[in-house]
């Protein structure tokens, strides 16, 4: 069975905008998700997010392209008013990393791919939250 993974938005941009001395990971990462061994999910946030960077960074022609790629390779997962209420009741720090979390969490994500440390420390064993190195060396 394969994995259902929250990829985060540092994660597509930084493979995108290439701004990662770790882009071999994230090479490795986008080819489990391309040859399907990977299930990908990202939120409506996190494209939104996305976007917002990839036209700073690569222009609006680019960036509708890289949209329609996530859009065709990921699947949507949605939130609601109880992950932000979950996220501002929990001890997190980040709370837009907090709310990813409980909606993962209500979604039968796996596990979540970063590389915010900080989004790391929230790991559980319920759902592990690691970087892209960690999750390969899963697979």
């Amino acid at each position: 069975m394969k994995s259902k993974v929250l990829i985060d938005v540092n994660v597509i941009l930084d493979f995108f905008l290439k701004r990662n001395e770790k882009n071999k990971d994230l090479e490795i990462l986008f080819e489990l998700l391309d040859n399907g061994k990977v299930e990908g999910h990202v939120t409506i946030s996190i494209i939104q997010t996305c976007i917002y960077f990839l036209e700073k960074g690569l222009g609006l022609e680019n960036t509708k392209r890289i949209v329609g790629v996530l859009l065709e390779r990921f699947r949507l997962i949605e939130g609601n008013k109880k992950h932000i209420f979950q996220a501002i009741q929990s001890d997190s720090l980040d709370l837009e990393d907090a709310i990813h979390y409980y909606i993962a969490m209500d979604s039968g994500i796996d596990a979540i791919v970063t590389n915010d440390q900080n989004f790391i420390k929230l790991s559980s064993t319920i759902l592990p939250v690691m970087s892209p190195r960690a999750f390969i060396e899963t697979k």
